[in-house]
């Protein structure tokens, strides 16, 4: 009985280069040209991506600075008005104190008044 030798690796790729040779390359030229492609989409939209993030982190810091510039202003408008506020209660506590002393003055002057005359 005769022995069948089983072929090798390095056989059988002989044997397929010499069915699909001119195939295999051109699929394997098509693949190099799909993954190139693939790359450079890759890059495209990585590059994208980073200015997306930039221009959304300028955006969010000047919107920072605008909101920080605002309550910085309201503030001090608070304690302007505050400040304010204040003089006018010491205005009328002051001009209430003068006033209560002319009606007590006038309320004594009235008394001396009608004891002179009982």
């Amino acid at each position: 009985m005769a022995e069948t030798k089983t072929p090798t690796f390095g056989e059988i790729n002989t044997i397929r280069d010499i069915l699909m040779g001119e195939q295999m390359t051109e699929y394997n030229a098509r693949f190099k040209d799909l993954q190139a492609a693939l790359d450079a989409l890759e890059q495209r939209l990585e590059q994208r991506i980073d200015d997306w993030v930039a221009r959304q982190e300028s955006a969010q810091a000047a919107l920072e600075q605008r909101m920080n510039g605002r309550l910085q202003a309201l503030e001090q408008q608070l304690q302007q008005q505050g400040a304010t506020l204040g003089e006018k209660i010491e205005t009328v506590s002051s001009a209430d104190r003068v006033r209560l002393g002319h009606m007590l003055s006038e309320l004594g002057q009235q008394i001396s008044q009608l004891s002179e005359e009982a």
